[in-house]
C-alpha cells in the first residue's frame, strides 16, 4: 500500500532524532508492506474517525506521538506529526487531524 507524508509532516519528522526518524520508518515499510503492526507501536483513534490510527514511538526525550493516518482508496497518509507533552491528546492537535482527513477526501 502506498504512502503519502503530507510536506508538514516531512518537515517536522525530519527535525526529529534519528532514533525517531528510524523508528517511524520501520513501523512504515511495515505497514507499505501489508502487515499490521498492533499495541505498543500502534493504536487505532476510531473515537476521532473512521480508519485513523495513531503510531507511537520514543526517544530518550520522551513520546512521540508523531503520526496520524489514514487509510483512503488504498493509500495511508500521514497526516499529521507532534511530541506528546499530556495524557489526552489536545484538541487543538485533534483539529489538525480533522481539517487534513477533509482536505484528501
Amino acid at each position: 500500500m502506498e504512502i503519502r507524508i503530507i510536506p508538514q509532516v516531512a518537515r517536522i519528522i525530519s527535525k526529529e532524532t534519528r532514533e525517531i526518524r528510524q523508528d517511524l520508518r520501520d513501523v512504515l515499510e511495515k505497514l507499505e508492506r501489508g502487515f499490521r503492526p498492533e499495541l505498543p507501536h500502534i493504536r487505532p483513534l476510531s473515537s476521532i474517525h473512521f480508519g485513523l490510527y495513531e503510531i507511537r514511538v520514543r526517544d530518550k526525550k520522551g513520546e512521540f506521538r508523531a503520526i496520524y493516518f489514514v487509510k483512503i482508496r488504498d493509500a495511508i497518509y500521514i497526516l499529521h506529526a507532534f511530541r506528546k507533552k499530556t495524557q489526552k491528546m489536545p484538541q487543538k492537535e485533534k483539529n489538525v487531524i480533522l481539517k487534513r482527513i477533509r482536505e484528501i477526501n
